[in-house]
């Protein structure tokens, strides 16, 4: 929905409703664009993650002291953290 928004044509809602109601259909994208834009509101608050890369619940001091000064985005997910923490790549993405 967030990246790639005229992918969802006729054929993805059909895909949907052969396993949720039109009524369910509804209340995920709600949740989807409620989720969406939470999550860039945090972004412009300096907000971190509250949860460790292993599940655990953290505040955010800590969570600042495990993301660095700028969290990588949960959509690159744990590889990009990996490539960051071995030094293969800088928090902006670029390999070094």
């Amino acid at each position: 929905m967030q990246f790639a928004p005229g992918e969802i044509d006729v054929a993805f809602y059909q895909r949907l409703r052969e396993h949720y109601s039109e009524a369910e259909i509804v209340e995920l994208g709600a949740f989807i664009g409620f989720n969406v834009g939470y999550h860039t509101f945090f972004r412009t608050l300096d907000f971190y993650p509250m949860f460790t890369p292993d599940g655990r619940l953290v505040g955010q001091e800590e969570s600042r002291r495990i993301y660095g000064d700028k969290p990588v985005s949960h959509l690159k997910g744990a590889l990009a953290r990996a490539m960051i923490e071995t030094g293969r790549q800088d928090r902006s993405g670029e390999e070094v």
